[in-house]
């Protein structure tokens, strides 16, 4: 070709070693100005019929090692040494670099051409074919000849470049590219790729064409509509694109996926976050019954988990996603969630398996609470009423009414240190003897063991007995061996009660859950309690 009819030329070549180097616009062959300009990496220009924010998008594929091209592979001889001129044959490729470079063909380096990384040669009435040196810029990255009237067939040796992502030859003559460029585009190594509109086509299969898939067929053309293959299910766009992502029609959303197609009558997990489509591949929203379990989508289709409030209720999902039902514990506090609706009871007193509760009306069980003078709700849960027959005796149950309240519980435990010289372990029978004395029971103040206590009671009056199944609030519990002494309060579940002495910085609280009928780590077995007849 006529070498002073390129127009629109421009190599971006960045050198080794340096920052910056001259890039040469070239004028059309109206204008002979030519100007330079200092510029980095980061500036190199964007061909003009693709968008910046496109090309920005394109991720870069890493290939096999490089192969360097031989020189028998060339019709020139090329020196081992970077700084080495090279014998290359002169045409409009090397023609372009040495003028860009302000060189002869002959004076040509390696050097030189390992430092081209661009070359954006898009509608330049070139009329000729890619030469075999192409295969010496190892290091090109982008390659733009679109438009450029090129005919023959693509050398192999561009199928080696490993450094490649962006390659445009399109609307051409090319006859034939390398099997290797073929594998490229239906692996999607390169982020963009376009061999449209030349005299050759691509063997049936995927390709990744222009930055999208795309299936062509045995006849050379794209696929379009719904399509099924090897098995599956696709939906192609009218430019024979795969449909993938996110659309809308009609308001209503569905997601496309290369590897499946549509999304229908399943979850899918989109950007970490669920979302379910049904048999229409719709993408659903609120309350849904699927497969005999009931989740909650919000206005995105997003799955819902934790709480949640629907129609004036509150709702919990568990981390699948699941609406959950009955006991639940969550931030230390007990819900219930209705067997059928899963709403959380708040605000009421509910019956649950023949026992009554009290909720809160954030929705917490009330615990350790007086609703009157005589309802309860004990430290389990239970609504109970206390009139009758709830202790053994009135002064059994002055001595629990007394430590329900938790004002009671932290006088009579800061009391019990003073009693024991600012002691503040192995207090129980300072406790326990402090709080009857409390409600009237006189035991000395100088009781200072389980053994005294124990005797002290005796005289009083107290009863003793083994048998836990008839133990109620009140009491007064001895462990195995003597070694502690505390007040019943009320049964739990699983031998386990709640219970009030001298350990609430080990539990919690002064008021805790404790194993009573067994040997524990931490604690021994209670075996016997006393109790005031009536």
């Amino acid at each position: 070709m006529g070498y002073n009819k390129i127009k629109g030329l421009a190599i971006i070549a960045t050198i080794l070693c340096i920052n910056s180097i001259p890039v040469i616009a070239h004028a059309d062959d109206n204008s002979a100005k030519v100007q330079t300009a200092q510029v980095t990496s980061k500036q190199l220009a964007q061909p003009s019929n693709y968008q910046a924010s496109q090309e920005n998008s394109y991720q870069a594929a890493n290939y096999e090692s490089v192969q360097t091209i031989k020189e028998n592979d060339l019709k020139g001889q090329a020196e081992t040494k970077g700084d080495a001129k090279l014998d290359l044959k002169s045409n409009w490729l090397t023609k372009e670099i040495a003028n860009e470079l302000n060189k002869d063909v002959d004076d040509l380096t390696q050097q030189d051409l390992l430092s081209i990384k661009k070359l954006d040669l898009h509608d330049t009435r070139i009329d000729g074919s890619i030469p075999e040196e192409i295969g010496l810029l190892t290091n090109l990255e982008y390659l733009n000849l679109n438009d450029c009237r090129l005919y023959d067939e693509v050398p192999e040796a561009m199928g080696s470049l490993s450094k490649l992502t962006y390659l445009d030859l399109g609307n051409n003559k090319i006859k034939g590219i390398p099997d290797k460029i073929k594998q490229k585009i239906a692996s999607g190594s390169y982020s963009y790729c376009d061999i449209e509109m030349n005299d050759f086509s691509l063997d049936e299969g995927w390709y990744f064409l222009k930055g999208k898939w795309c299936y062509i067929d045995s006849k050379g053309d794209k696929l379009t509509g719904s399509q099924t293959i090897d098995g599956k299910k696709y939906e192609f766009s009218d430019d024979g694109t795969i449909k993938f992502g996110w659309e809308t029609v009609d308001g209503k959303r569905y997601y496309y996926d290369k590897a499946s197609g549509m999304a229908k009558s399943d979850w899918k997990l989109i950007d970490g976050k669920w979302y379910y489509f049904n048999e229409e591949g719709v993408m659903q929203k609120g309350l849904q019954n699927i497969k005999g379990v009931k989740y909650f989508l919000d206005d995105n289709g997003t799955m819902v988990t934790g709480w949640k409030l629907i129609w004036g209720k509150w709702y919990s999902f568990s981390n699948s996603g699941g609406m959950q039902y009955g006991w639940i514990t969550s931030n230390g506090k007990s819900y219930y969630l209705d067997a059928t609706t899963g709403a959380m009871a708040a605000n009421e007193t509910k019956t649950i398996d023949g026992k009554s509760y009290r909720f809160d009306n954030d929705g917490s069980i009330i615990k350790n609470v007086w609703l009157d003078t005589y309802t309860y709700v004990q430290p389990n849960g239970d609504v109970v009423n206390t009139y009758s027959n709830y202790s053994h005796s009135n002064t059994n149950y002055q001595l629990f009414k007394y430590m329900t309240d938790e004002n009671n519980e932290a006088s009579v435990d800061s009391t019990a240190v003073l009693l024991h010289g600012g002691i503040t372990s192995n207090n129980c029978v300072y406790f326990t003897s402090e709080a009857l004395r409390r409600i009237g029971v006189g035991v000395p103040r100088s009781t200072a063991n389980t053994y005294q206590l124990e005797s002290q009671l005796q005289s009083i009056g107290f009863v003793a007995s083994y048998d836990f199944s008839q133990i109620k609030p009140g009491d007064v519990v001895f462990t195995n061996g003597y070694t502690h002494v505390y007040i019943f309060m009320c049964w739990d579940t699983d031998g386990y009660a709640y219970i009030v002495d001298n350990q609430g910085s080990l539990y919690g609280g002064t008021l805790h859950r404790r194993k009573i009928v067994e040997d524990t780590e931490m604690t021994d077995r209670a075996t016997h309690f006393f109790y005031y007849p009536n």
